[in-house]
């Protein structure tokens, strides 16, 4: 009986070798793992505004879109110009009984495994239920890449580090909606994925739409779907856009202050 189900453990273990994706991210996240944040471009920025963002939380302000104390205490509006996302997640984990400095670590940890995952479904997809290694290949390449390392460790830009984790679930969840039998099943994830990127880093934002767009009209040429499909993908975007409109909404109405 032990040896049957010693077999039938590593069977389907084999089946799953998205297990692996947290070991083959080690050599990409061994440095902030032994050593911490390093000296890096923008990393000191970051822990300064989860600091500010903590303090204000604790006071009971859910969401200080102005900061009194950046700007040498003149104040500067951060949070109603840069998307917040990333810093909520290691705020999150800071309540959760880390340090600050621990809980951004952790936070960039956790996106670079959201990456790989991500990664791994959307290659899973487009491949074919039968690569399931070629898929993990994929995902451990995207986790290892000289951009999202050069984000990691040169820059701790941590909100570029989520946007790289959200894009490949965008592109699996877009697929999925013109693709699958139940389009539906989709429409939430496609929804909160891209809301989420809104909310997380506004440059990734800027370039996305084109890119998308394009990637849309391939799947949809390829796969000869009726066009009642592009109503899906529009009703994901006015979804994302509802539960990212606290953010964006003011954003564009003050921009000029910029």
């Amino acid at each position: 009986k032990a040896d049957s189900w010693s077999r039938r453990s590593v069977r389907w273990a084999w089946q799953r070798p998205w297990l692996a994706l947290p070991a083959l991210a080690l050599p990409a996240l061994w440095p902030l793992l032994t050593m911490g944040l390093s000296r890096s471009a923008d990393g000191a920025l970051h822990l300064l505004r989860l600091v500010v963002l903590d303090h204000h939380v604790r006071q009971g302000m859910l969401y200080p879109r102005w900061a009194p104390e950046l700007y040498t205490g003149l104040g500067y509006p951060v949070f109603n110009f840069y998307g917040p996302l990333s810093y909520y997640l290691a705020e999150a984990l800071h309540l959760l009984g880390l340090d600050l400095v621990s809980a951004l670590i952790a936070s960039l940890v956790l996106w670079t495994l959201l990456a790989g995952f991500g990664m791994y479904r959307l290659a899973y997809d487009v491949l074919g239920s039968g690569q399931r290694w070629a898929a993990l290949v994929a995902a451990t390449a995207y986790m290892i890449a000289p951009y999202l390392l050069l984000n990691l460790h040169v820059r701790a830009a941590i909100a570029e580090v989520g946007a790289q984790a959200l894009l490949p679930w965008i592109f699996w969840g877009v697929r999925r909606l013109l693709t699958d039998q139940r389009p539906a099943h989709y429409l939430l994830p496609v929804a909160l994925a891209l809301g989420g990127l809104a909310i997380t880093h506004n440059i990734t934002l800027l370039f996305t739409p084109l890119v998308l767009a394009s990637y849309i009209l391939v799947v949809w040429w390829q796969t000869g779907r009726a066009r009642a499909r592009l109503g899906w993908i529009l009703g994901a975007l006015a979804a994302a856009m509802g539960v990212s409109a606290f953010f964006w909404l003011p954003l564009i109405g003050e921009r000029q202050f910029l």
